[in-house]
């Protein structure tokens, strides 16, 4: 009797995964995605390269080894090449390889041999059945038994050749990290599309609005002299703010945050009413020697016409501390511009009208405003150069 010896194939070395372990290229895509969380961004690079390099270097190093059974240099290879890969500050290298890897995984497993139970089971199917027991009748042998010839080796059937070895099983644990590293990779790419698109992530945004004014008595004081306002000027201010950083002696270039708001500011301006005034009759002149002007503090900032922009280079992830630290800095730039001598000039000639007129308010009151008294004011404010009551331009005539 013969019997059909089975086919004999090379037992593989790891299982047919592909060149990394599934787990490895989830770990790979899920911390990769850890680039599109603002928190994790925000971290200075410096500390957010070095940390994605080792948390996928190391465990990657330990899968390839004892679940994909590679050698300790391919092991160490394939850990680099997928730490450098997740160390690139963003996600768009990563994720491609990750998917890709995968998807290797996928197409190769599912040409892999069936699993072992279900071999002996096909094998148990396909043979004869086995044959029934036959009775046999026991006796009390008194003397030896006779030896029996051995049939000769030649028609022997030979003992069956083991099957072919299946595709080895992962445990549950690894099966179940793989797919909670996947999970959390859809969930890190869902709030990164959701952010940078916000008519879509409107839809699926449920939104409760809650305000709250919370209001203190204010503090009370008194302007010493009180302060007669003269004159307002509004215009659009743009601030911006731009760093460039380079490392290795500014050899590598890691590009440029540009932060820039522009906003409407009303500025005021006034004069002391308890400052040094003097008058100065000359002919039918009234001459008015008027204080400094001076800028009302802190201008007045239109916020709900306030308009923002950021962009940032490709290994820069500052842009919202740089519009914070732009922010904090608005009020006091303003105020330095409000004094700037250049401002106060252009808005010098209003002033000058307001005074005139509220000094002939004065003089009617007094009853002198008239032909034969004054018909004519001129103002001269301390802050302006030095120059003959006589020369200046009269503002107001009657």
């Amino acid at each position: 009797m013969s019997q059909t010896t089975a086919s004999r194939e090379p037992v593989p070395a790891h299982p047919p995964d592909g060149p990394v372990h599934p787990l490895a290229a989830a770990l790979l895509l899920f911390v990769d995605n850890l680039w599109n969380l603002a928190d994790w961004a925000v971290v200075d690079w410096i500390i957010t390269i070095p940390l994605s390099f080792l948390s996928v270097f190391g465990p990657v190093v330990l899968i390839q080894r004892r679940l994909h059974r590679d050698g300790w240099g391919k092991s160490l290879l394939k850990g680099f090449l997928l730490g450098v890969i997740a160390g690139v500050p963003t996600s768009v290298t990563g994720t491609p390889v990750g998917l890709a890897l995968l998807t290797w995984a996928g197409i190769m497993r599912s040409k892999s041999p069936v699993s072992p139970l279900a071999a002996v089971r096909a094998l148990r199917a396909d043979g004869p059945a086995p044959p029934p027991p036959i009775p046999i009748d026991a006796q009390v042998l008194t003397s030896v038994p006779p030896v029996l010839p051995q049939p000769p080796l030649a028609t022997m059937s030979p003992p069956p050749a083991p099957l072919n070895p299946p595709r080895r099983l992962e445990p549950w644990w690894i099966k179940l990290v793989i797919v909670l590293l996947l999970c959390g990779t859809v969930l890190l790419t869902t709030k990164m599309v959701l952010s940078h698109t916000s008519g879509l992530a409107e839809k699926f945004r449920t939104q409760h609005i809650t305000e709250t004014f919370l209001s203190a008595l204010p503090t009370l004081a008194h302007t010493p002299g009180g302060a007669l306002e003269l004159a307002t000027a509004t215009s659009t201010e743009t601030i911006r703010r731009e760093d460039e950083r380079t490392i290795a002696w500014d050899m590598i270039y890691l590009g440029k945050t540009v932060s820039e708001i522009s906003v409407p500011v009303t500025y005021r301006f006034h004069l002391v009413l308890r400052d040094p005034w003097k008058l100065e009759v000359v002919e039918n002149t009234c001459v008015v020697h008027a204080p400094a002007i001076r800028p009302s503090l802190p201008p007045a900032i239109h916020t709900d016409k306030m308009q923002k922009r950021s962009e940032a280079g490709w290994a820069r992830f500052d842009a919202k501390e740089q519009m914070t630290e732009l922010e904090r800095s608005l009020t006091p730039r303003l105020a330095r511009q409000a004094g700037d001598p250049r401002r106060i000039d252009l808005v010098r000639e209003k002033c000058r009208q307001t005074v005139a007129e509220f000094v002939r308010d004065w003089l009617l009151r007094e009853d002198h405003w008239r032909k034969d008294r004054f018909t004519g004011i001129k103002v001269v404010f301390a802050d302006e150069p030095a120059t003959k009551p006589e020369l200046a331009p009269a503002v107001i005539h009657l």
